[in-house]
């Protein structure tokens, strides 16, 4: 009788809970309900995949290091079933921004030349000239985090960009809630949040005519194992990353399959229902709504208060003169 087939962050997560300890094949085993040969192909197939693991006939196994970023593992995570957000991943080690060579091919696409498909995605190791919104430099060093950029072609009025943001922002709050305790939420318009730092950003860029978005860039950049301290002094207040959070490092493998489902689930939600399921579940995810803000527009100050969202995903703020002015964008501050 055939053992069950072993996913790898079953065998890596039962390694991870011991620490520096081995475990023997008969315990993990045991666990997973397969054969000792099971798991002994298991090890050496994580191996290959960049997992350094420690073998003793006496002792068991002990895993030493995780893979910077295993590609392959997240490929087969993905495979198995239709689906068009993942359904083709290039990698890079180092680009100077993942927008950028996703713009590169989508602009090819559309344009009838070689390209890509709807719903590629691109993943770099590092970036050296990441970009957030407003033009600003994204910090990213190789080896910490999760860069990554999504290819997608809805068709829909070039006003709906705005829902493309909040939904990605769904989707990895989702998925960081999912695979951590990390309370993230999410302030308006992009950005990830624990309490008053900043986890991740997520930067929509599109090309549109009148009426339809031909193609959308959605760029995503999580902090996974950034180290705090290493960061630029003018950001290093306001950052943090799952590892400072959660006190030891974390799988950037893990959370990209992770957010690549819920972007899946999410696209499909706001394709077939529309965007109202996206924005109530952004309401639902949001530290912003309700709260005292300061909005920074150009060289204009506002504040009021965050009091909605409209449907086009524009933040509703109520003023001092009790007037609601829509911003369409800005930089937001929610005072303490």
């Amino acid at each position: 009788m055939m053992s069950p087939k072993i996913k790898n962050e079953a065998v890596v997560d039962l390694l991870q809970k011991k620490k520096s300890a081995f475990v023997s094949g008969t315990e993990i085993a045991g666990a997973l309900g397969v054969s000792r040969a099971a798991v002994w192909k298991k090890i050496n197939r994580l191996k290959k995949s960049g997992y350094t693991i420690e073998a003793s006939r006496a002792k068991g196994y002990r895993l030493t290091e995780v893979p910077g970023l295993s590609i392959e593992e997240i490929r087969n995570a993905l495979s198995g079933r239709p689906r068009i957000i993942g359904g083709e991943i290039i990698f890079y080690d180092t680009v100077s921004s993942t927008n950028t060579i996703a713009a590169e091919l989508a602009g090819k696409a559309s344009s009838g030349g070689e390209g890509c498909t709807e719903g590629t995605v691109i993943i770099a190791d590092g970036q050296t000239g990441g970009r957030g919104r407003r033009g600003r430099a994204w910090v990213s060093p190789p080896g910490k985090n999760v860069y990554m950029s999504i290819i997608v072609t809805p068709g829909v009025p070039p006003v709906q960009a705005a829902v493309l943001t909040l939904m990605t922002a769904v989707a990895c709050a989702s998925a960081i809630r999912r695979l951590s305790p990390v309370p993230v939420s999410i302030k308006w318009p992009n950005d990830l949040m624990v309490s008053d730092r900043k986890l991740g950003g997520i930067l929509t860029e599109i090309k549109a005519d009148m009426d339809r978005i031909s193609y959308a860039v959605i760029g995503i950049g999580v902090n996974i194992n950034l180290e705090v301290d290493d960061a630029p002094d003018d950001i290093r207040s306001i950052a943090t990353s799952l590892k400072y959070e959660t006190g030891r490092p974390q799988s950037r493998t893990k959370y990209a399959i992770e957010i690549l489902d819920e972007m899946e689930k999410w696209y499909g939600i706001f394709m077939k229902e529309g965007k109202r399921p996206v924005l109530e579940e952004w309401l639902r995810l949001t530290s912003t709504i309700g709260k005292t803000v300061n909005v920074t527009i150009g060289d204009t100050l506002l504040t009021g208060t965050a009091e909605k969202i409209n449907d086009e995903g524009m933040l509703m703020l109520r003023l001092s003169d009790n007037s609601l002015k829509v911003i369409s964008s800005g930089d937001v501050t929610v005072l303490r």
